[in-house]
């Protein structure tokens, strides 16, 4: 009876590994890295907010960094038109802008991939927060190998 619950193929086994693997990282099997990155965009624009709401003033900076980028004739346009995106965000205001930090829709997704707020950011929190999902990468091979 206990043999039963030992893999019974090849494959059962490589499958069986790859879940312990998995669990065992913290994540599961049908999370991706994409995912995983889009939920520490997240946890960061979480921390973002609450510098915002503690000092709302830190919007200039934001404001500043947008339109250093979109002066810049360098600049890709379709990095300028992402950039001009949030700015017509920044201009609506404070409560505007903590919603799209909060978006957890698609649309936020996207907009957190050209976010302008990591001027904002503690680095001991960003250093963290990037810490804990890095541990979380799915890897093909054992770290160090």
């Amino acid at each position: 009876m206990a043999a039963e619950i030992f893999p019974k193929t090849q494959r059962e086994a490589t499958m069986a590994r790859g879940l312990q693997r998995a669990w065992m990282r913290g994540i599961s099997s049908s999370m991706n890295w994409h995912e995983v990155m889009d939920e520490c965009a997240l946890e960061m624009d979480r921390v973002i907010a609450r510098e915002l709401r503690a000092d709302p003033a830190k919007l200039d900076l934001a404001v500043a960094w947008i339109q250093r980028f979109l002066d810049d004739a360098d600049y890709s346009d379709q990095n300028k038109d992402a950039l001009a995106e949030w700015m017509e965000i920044l201009r609506q205001g404070l409560p505007r802008v903590l919603e799209a930090l909060a978006d957890e829709s698609d649309e936020g997704q996207r907009m957190r991939q050209s976010s302008p707020f990591a001027v904002l950011m503690p680095q001991d929190e960003r250093l963290r927060i990037l810490a804990k999902y890095e541990a979380r990468r799915p890897r093909t091979h054992p770290a160090g190998v």
